[in-house]
């Protein structure tokens, strides 16, 4: 036939009867398990600078010898994507930028001359 009854979810000492949402998410962020913070002398640096732009962040300078420039990174490209994460503004990218660390490749996708381009940059 199929299964009736009411959800009675237990964590620790609380119990849920039902289907109490504000309660569930409650209990949800409070066993969630914390997510670790990257020292940010681990994180890794590409050696450019950006500003906010329209879709994305303008890269405003790229340092000679840096990662970015390796990559090939220009002054005037728009980052719109870093490994497969939306960026729409200078903050994104820093944010996005925190939660990899050195080693490795990441994918940049800019818009250069009014056209995509998918770069592979290395993180160090």
């Amino acid at each position: 036939m199929g299964q009736s009854g009411v959800p009675v979810i237990t964590a620790g000492d609380e119990v849920i009867v039902g289907f109490d949402r504000p309660r569930l998410e409650a209990l949800a962020e409070r066993y969630a398990a914390p997510q670790p913070a990257i020292d940010p002398s681990q994180r890794p640096k590409i050696g450019l600078r950006v500003k906010d732009a329209s879709g994305g962040a303008e890269v405003a300078l790229v340092h000679p010898g840096s990662a970015a420039e390796k990559g090939g990174v220009r002054v005037g490209d728009v980052i719109s994507e870093l490994n497969g994460r939306t960026v729409s503004s200078a903050a994104e990218l820093e944010q996005a930028l925190a939660t990899l660390t050195p080693g490795g490749t990441v994918a940049v996708e800019v818009r250069r001359e009014g056209r995509q381009r998918r770069l592979r940059v290395p993180l160090e």
